[in-house]
């Protein structure tokens, strides 16, 4: 399931809900009913069951065309992994560091589990999501929405399944930052107020730079052994190097995108309460500064090749 990369999945809907209860505000309509808030869930239901099928998907398609078969704990130079075990042996703290951090998690084909029962968990993942999808449709009567859930269910699956994988020829970085930014963010806030706007695509965007972020790193570990199983991500085409440097400026730009709404939050609160005003300023700052520091953190996590720090901090 890769639970520790379900954020990616929360994050859109939540700043789909968000820009739809700030269209509720300047329509001075209640956000409080029943309806909504099913739809809400709803909405964050097809998320999650959508990303837990497409990983699993993953797992059974790159098992079944040999992706994985030199990645996880067992294939590398340590082949325990075990830290003491490594050191008896020779290696020093700055190697096996290096080591954990280049080790995929032992994927589920690989490790020895039937394929079949790795393609049955995507398969009712998928329908569970189907079935969210089709209750936001009967609640809010969007029923055109059935056309953008199956556009995703058949992303999740052709991204390394089918005759051509668009993972396996670099479009795995464009693809997650359309579904999962524009198409979950947008999709929610439409299913919950019946428009669009500004709020929405701009909040979209920025949380769909960060899922094609999150992917790269991933890409970005595993370069060497996609390589060598004909995997063409978008890493492999450009280069290690190009690779981290690319990873980088697109951490900067999601912070500068971040940063340029909540540098301005003095000028544009709307409140008589001064007090208010100035606690909101505080807050701003103080989550500007957090922001910062987690943002270099990533960065220099992902430039001394820390790549499962720099996962963990972006999913975060």
């Amino acid at each position: 399931m890769r639970i520790p990369t379900l954020a990616l999945s929360v994050a859109p809907v939540w700043m789909g809900v968000e820009a739809a209860l700030y269209e509720f505000r300047a329509r001075d309509i209640s956000a409080s009913s029943g309806t909504t808030v099913a739809v809400a869930f709803l909405c964050l239901g097809v998320a999650l069951f959508l990303q837990i099928a497409a990983n699993f998907a993953n797992d059974y398609s790159d098992g079944v065309h040999g992706a994985d078969a030199n990645r996880g704990a067992n294939s590398g130079v340590i082949e325990s992994i075990d830290i003491d075990v490594a050191a008896e042996n020779g290696y020093t703290r700055e190697e096996i560091d290096e080591v954990l951090q280049r080790a995929a998690p032992t994927r589920l084909v690989a490790s020895g589990v039937p394929p079949k029962h790795v393609l049955i968990a995507a398969i009712v993942n998928a329908v569970l999501a189907c079935a969210c999808g089709i209750a936001v449709c009967v609640l809010t009567g969007h029923w055109w929405l059935i056309l953008v859930g199956a556009m995703c269910v058949a992303a999740a699956w052709f991204y390394v399944g089918g005759p051509k994988p668009y993972g396996y020829m670099g479009f795995g970085e464009l693809v997650a930052f359309v579904f999962f930014g524009l198409v979950a963010t947008l999709g929610t806030q439409y299913a919950l107020c019946g428009t669009i706007t500004g709020y929405g695509w701009y909040g979209a965007a920025v949380i769909g730079l960060v899922a094609a972020i999150v992917l790269s790193i991933n890409n970005l570990r595993d370069i060497h052994t996609d390589a060598a199983a004909g995997k063409r991500t978008l890493e492999v085409r450009i280069g290690e190097r190009a690779s981290t440097v690319m990873i980088c400026v697109a951490i900067g730009v999601v912070l500068l995108a971040m940063l340029i709404p909540w540098s301005v939050l003095w000028i544009t609160i709307d409140s008589s309460l001064e007090n208010l005003t100035i606690i909101s300023g505080y807050a701003a700052t103080l989550g500007s500064i957090v922001l910062i520091l987690i943002s270099v953190v990533a960065i220099l996590d992902v430039a001394h090749h820390r790549f499962r720090n720099a996962m963990k901090t972006c999913c975060g």
